[in-house]
C-alpha cells in the first residue's frame, strides 16, 4: 500500500482519487485547502506526512474554454508552469515520486505521429500557439524531476461537464478534424499500475497517454449517433468562423513509448468510445 497524496479535486483528480484510494492509503486536497502556489504550504504539506507519490492534477484549463488563457495570462502560466515547477522542485529535493498530469496540446499539424522526444512546433516559441499551450511546454522545459502524461481531449463514462463527449453535445457548430483523444478509465489503469508495478517517478520522463488510430469528429459523431446521443442543431464549419481568441492543436500523437516501456496495453479509440457511450447509455437508462 502506497501513500499517496492527490492535488486537484477537478475532472481527472476526482476520478484518479476513487481510483487509488481503492489500495492505496490515498489523499486529494482541493485548491482552496493547499495553496500550492505557495512555497511555505509546499513544505508544509509535504512535511505531514512520508508521501511515496504526489500526482498533481491541478492546472490552468480556462472555462468555457482555453481561450480564457489569452484573457488572464498571467494565472494561466501561474497555474500551469511556475506553480507546478515549485512543486516537482520541491518533491525532488524530498525524494517523493511526481506524477504531472499535462497536455499533448503543443503540437499541431499531420506531418507525423508526434513522439515525445519531438520539438513542440505549438508551444512556448510559436506565435500562433495558445497561452495555455505555450504555459504548458513551459514547464515541461523547466521541468526536472517526474513523469510527465499528456493527455488531450479527455472523455469518460458519464457525461460530465468536462468530457469530450459532453462538450461535443453541446457544441451547435462542430469541426471536422481528427485529434488523438484520452479515456479517462484507462488513464486511472494506467496511473494505477505504475504505481501499484513499482515504476519510479523521480528521474524526468514524458509519456503520451492517448489513444491509436484516433477518430475524425463525424466518425466520432456517427458512433454517438448509435447510442441516441446526438444535437439536432450540429452543423459543420470551419475553425475560422468560431471568432476564437486562441488558435488550437490538431495532431495525432505516437503511443509507442507507452506500450514498450511502460509495457501498458492501450486500447483503440474506436473501443474506447464505444465503452464509454455503453456506459453512459446504461447509466443514464438505469
Amino acid at each position: 500500500m502506497k501513500k499517496i497524496l492527490i492535488i486537484g479535486h477537478g475532472y481527472v483528480g476526482g476520478y484518479l482519487y476513487n481510483k487509488l484510494k481503492q489500495k492505496n492509503d490515498t489523499t486529494i486536497v482541493r485548491r482552496e485547502f493547499f495553496d500550492y502556489t505557495n512555497v511555505k504550504e509546499i513544505e508544509k504539506w509535504l512535511g505531514r506526512e512520508e508521501w511515496d507519490y504526489v500526482v498533481n492534477c491541478s492546472g490552468f484549463t480556462g472555462r468555457p474554454n482555453v481561450d480564457q488563457g489569452e484573457r488572464e495570462p498571467e494565472l494561466c502560466f501561474e497555474l500551469n508552469t511556475f506553480a507546478p515547477l515549485r512543486l516537482s522542485t520541491i518533491c525532488q529535493t524530498k525524494n517523493i515520486n511526481y506524477i504531472h498530469i499535462s497536455s499533448g496540446c503543443i503540437y499541431t499539424n499531420y506531418d507525423k505521429q508526434w513522439e515525445e522526444d519531438d520539438e513542440p512546433n505549438f508551444g512556448l516559441f510559436d506565435k500562433e500557439s495558445s497561452t495555455y499551450s505555450k504555459s504548458k511546454h513551459a514547464y515541461e522545459l523547466g521541468s526536472q524531476h517526474g513523469l510527465i502524461i499528456r493527455v488531450r481531449m479527455p472523455f469518460c463514462d458519464s457525461l460530465s461537464e468536462r468530457s469530450y463527449i459532453t462538450k461535443i453535445l453541446k457544441y451547435n457548430n462542430l469541426i471536422n478534424l481528427t485529434n488523438s483523444k484520452t479515456y479517462i478509465p484507462q488513464l486511472l489503469d494506467f496511473i494505477e499500475h505504475h504505481i501499484n508495478s513499482g515504476f519510479e517517478a523521480k528521474e524526468k520522463d514524458i509519456i503520451n497517454f492517448v489513444h491509436p488510430n484516433p477518430l475524425s469528429t463525424d466518425k466520432f459523431t456517427d458512433i454517438m449517433k448509435e447510442y441516441k446521443l446526438e444535437n439536432d442543431n450540429w452543423q459543420w464549419v470551419q475553425f475560422q468562423d468560431l471568432n476564437c481568441l486562441a488558435n488550437r492543436s490538431n495532431c495525432v500523437m505516437s503511443v509507442d513509448k507507452l506500450k514498450e516501456k511502460y509495457e501498458f496495453n492501450i486500447l483503440d479509440e474506436e473501443t474506447v468510445v464505444h465503452a464509454a457511450l455503453n456506459n453512459i447509455t446504461f447509466n443514464e437508462s438505469g
